[in-house]
């Protein structure tokens, strides 16, 4: 299929994919099974796209695209390539077995390169409502305009696509810019706008909003999709100029932009108090450190010094939720920012030192990504004060893994390794009993000691998708 269209000229590849963008419209409009075709070396027609409707019962049994159409199934398309005009089809057998007709539009004006076709069932012409056969001609109008070039947005000039979305209402408007129909939804959102009396036979230009929406697109080509504020009320058009006239749909945007609008300022707010717990965070942090300083007790100092870690943990992941949408934090990254600080304390500057985080986490709820932090502090904090000796070199590292079952993290180093009869689940030292109550209690996970080369703590945690509750 690809070969098919690549050897085609641009402009022709430009208009099929335009055509292909609006093949749902045409669809849910017409009722039908919407497809485009190309003709290979040989003349034969090869479906490079369609849309199935969602509207009305799909008369083809399954989509086409990649099918060869051959030409006693599909007559029409291949007259109308060869006429180079609309062939519109009669009752028939289709392929699917259903009774019904296929209307046939060549797409390029002098050496058609391609061809769109509206296939349906009978029932949908010879019993349609008087909506239903407004929408039909639309369908046929929107072909003959697809026809003749790509959709093209009246103010950015770039190719302009939509389709029928549900609640919107459905207008066609004449030449001339008188409102020809007006759907049952179309009329009821004109009415919350504030139209009274008839709107078929109204100006387009009178309706809310429609000067600016509907009356420049009229006797031009291409689309225009424009949102309007109107007494309260919010609309948005999508008009597409026709060869005769204008199709255009509108929807009431109101309550979904009040909702967006709430949201907002939730989002704001929470960012709002993420920043200003971050805040309160590094000012307890530097009021323990000013302690630290005052302090003539080794101990005192090496205990608000922790402390200050700690706190500094939890800052980061509150700086970053105050600078994101969602409730949750790329772990990852929390744990590189929480590795430096934790590494900037214990042994500052000293290149004999290395941290490294290796791995990807992916979003993680706020929550846990607190506990995690808190975690990985004092496991880093431990590595680097205990595993190396004055004169030592060394490395931690941190290893991060998501997976189905939640995540693993693993802190390990190449100092002098843990105590043979090191079991960190009955450890009594503060630092890893907070991890252990966060771990288990928190996080209702496991600790245990790392397997592999490498002394170190791995502890794995259930987890469930950022934004929903672990």
């Amino acid at each position: 299929m690809q070969e098919l269209i690549a050897r085609l000229p641009q402009p022709a590849r430009d208009h099929l994919a335009n055509v292909g963008d609006n093949l749902q419209l045409l669809a849910d409009l017409g009722y039908c099974d919407a497809a485009l075709a190309v003709p290979d070396a040989h003349g034969e027609l090869i479906a490079v796209a369609d849309a199935r409707p969602r509207t009305a019962a799909d008369p083809v049994s399954a989509t086409r695209v990649g099918d060869r159409l051959a030409r006693e199934d599909e007559p029409e398309a291949y007259d109308a390539l060869v006429k180079r005009r609309p062939v519109l089809g009669t009752s028939r057998r289709l392929p699917g077995g259903v009774t019904g007709s296929s209307d046939a539009y060549p797409l390029g004006a002098d050496e058609p390169y391609a061809v769109l076709l509206r296939t349906y069932g009978e029932q949908v012409e010879t019993t349609a409502s008087r909506m239903e056969t407004a929408f039909i001609d639309a369908a046929r109008d929107l072909m003959q305009t697809l026809r003749t070039g790509p959709l093209v947005d009246a103010r950015t000039r770039h190719s302009f696509s939509t389709e029928r979305r549900a609640g919107d209402g459905v207008l066609r408007v004449s030449p001339g810019g008188a409102v020809m129909y007006a759907s049952p939804n179309a009329v009821s959102i004109m009415r919350e706008a504030g139209v009274e009396g008839r709107v078929t036979g109204m100006r387009a230009a009178e309706l809310p909003g429609g000067a600016l929406s509907i009356a420049p697109m009229l006797g031009t080509a291409g689309g225009m999709a424009t949102e309007l504020e109107l007494g309260g009320r919010t609309l948005g058009y999508r008009c597409i100029a026709l060869t005769s006239g204008a199709l255009v749909l509108v929807e009431d945007l109101t309550e979904a932009r009040r909702r967006e609008r709430e949201l907002g300022v939730k989002e704001a707010t929470i960012r709002e108090v993420h920043h200003r717990v971050k805040n309160n965070l590094q000012t307890i942090a530097s009021l323990l450190r000013m302690q630290a300083r005052r302090s003539s007790n080794e101990e005192v100092r090496r205990a608000l010094g922790e402390a200050v870690e700690r706190a500094g943990s939890m800052a980061t992941v509150h700086d970053m939720l105050a600078h994101s949408a969602e409730e949750c934090v790329d772990f990852a990254e929390v744990a590189r920012r929480v590795v430096g600080l934790v590494r900037s304390s214990v042994v500052g500057d000293d290149p004999r030192f290395a941290v490294r985080v290796s791995g990807v986490t992916g979003p993680i709820d706020a929550g846990p990504a607190t506990s995690l932090a808190l975690v990985l502090t004092e496991l880093v904090h431990n590595s680097l004060e205990h595993a190396f000796g004055p004169k030592d070199r060394g490395t931690v590292s941190v290893d991060l893994t998501r997976d189905a079952e939640g995540l693993l993290l693993i802190v390990r180093d190449d100092g002098r390794g843990l105590p043979a009869d090191f079991d960190p689940a009955t450890t009594k030292g503060l630092g890893l009993s907070i991890v252990r109550t966060l771990v288990e209690e928190d996080l209702g996970g496991e600790l245990s000691l790392a397997a592999g080369e490498g002394a170190g703590i791995a502890l794995r945690v259930p987890l469930g998708t950022a934004g929903e509750s672990t």
